[in-house]
């Protein structure tokens, strides 16, 4: 089956949003990680009825936002879950994640979000990489890597899904793909908050794309419990 798609401009108090959808007022929204493009994940609109892919500012030709900063990204998120009808399900992965953890949702199902930062060895040697190819990495992204995300966990305020790779981060490695990013602390941080379910499944930090079929399974029963798949 083929789904016709078509962007979506969204003005917000940061600049433009951009969405990719069937419609202008999506019941799921998908949020991609640092340096990913939604064209990466297209396939989750065969798994999830009604769901819109959103750009991260300056990711897949997206404007950027007035700051490169999560602040101002989650403020002009804010904005564009305002229009929505009624309080999405999210799906996001990594950065994307964090910023997810502050937008008003009914549910979200958080792939891979970190916490920690002083550990973050794959993420480094993937932009120390890509550098010595020739790509641009933004230094003002580079640096939202700079501080713990710990204070995401204070705005959880709905039922949350985590969901981890069993790849473990440490030791550092000659291991690719790359592994979880979350470490044990990490993991027991989200597994002990009251709103949030955590389990840990087969694959590294990309688990939207090299284990799609697990992240399904590991998050049928909530998206049904929130009402966004049938029951069987």
């Amino acid at each position: 089956m083929t789904i016709a798609l078509r962007n979506y401009v969204v003005p917000t108090s940061e600049g433009k949003a951009v969405l990719t959808s069937e419609s202008p007022t999506p019941r799921v929204l998908l949020f991609h990680g640092f340096k990913r493009r939604a064209a990466q994940l297209e396939d989750w609109c065969e798994r999830i009825p009604g769901l819109a892919f959103v750009h991260l500012p300056g990711h897949s030709n997206a404007p950027e936002f007035t700051e490169t900063t999560l602040e101002s990204w989650i403020r002009g998120f804010r904005d564009v879950a305002a229009v929505l009808p009624e309080p999405p399900l999210i799906i996001a992965e990594s950065l994307g994640a964090i910023v997810a953890m502050s937008l008003p949702y009914r549910a979200l199902i958080a792939v891979e979000p970190p916490l920690s930062v002083h550990q973050l060895w794959p993420l480094h040697r993937t932009i120390a990489v890509a550098r010595a190819r020739g790509v641009e990495i933004d230094p003002a992204l580079e640096r939202m890597f700079e501080k713990p995300f710990h204070w995401a966990l204070e705005h959880i305020q709905a039922p949350t899904l985590v969901l981890a790779g069993l790849e473990p981060l440490l030791p550092e490695r000659d291991v690719w793909p790359e592994p979880s990013l979350l470490t044990d602390e990490d993991f027991a941080a989200f597994a002990g908050h009251p709103m949030v379910e955590a389990h840990r499944i087969a694959g590294g930090h990309a688990l939207m794309d090299r284990n799609p079929e697990g992240v399904m399974a590991a998050s049928r029963d909530f998206m049904i419990r929130h009402g966004y798949l049938p029951a069987p």
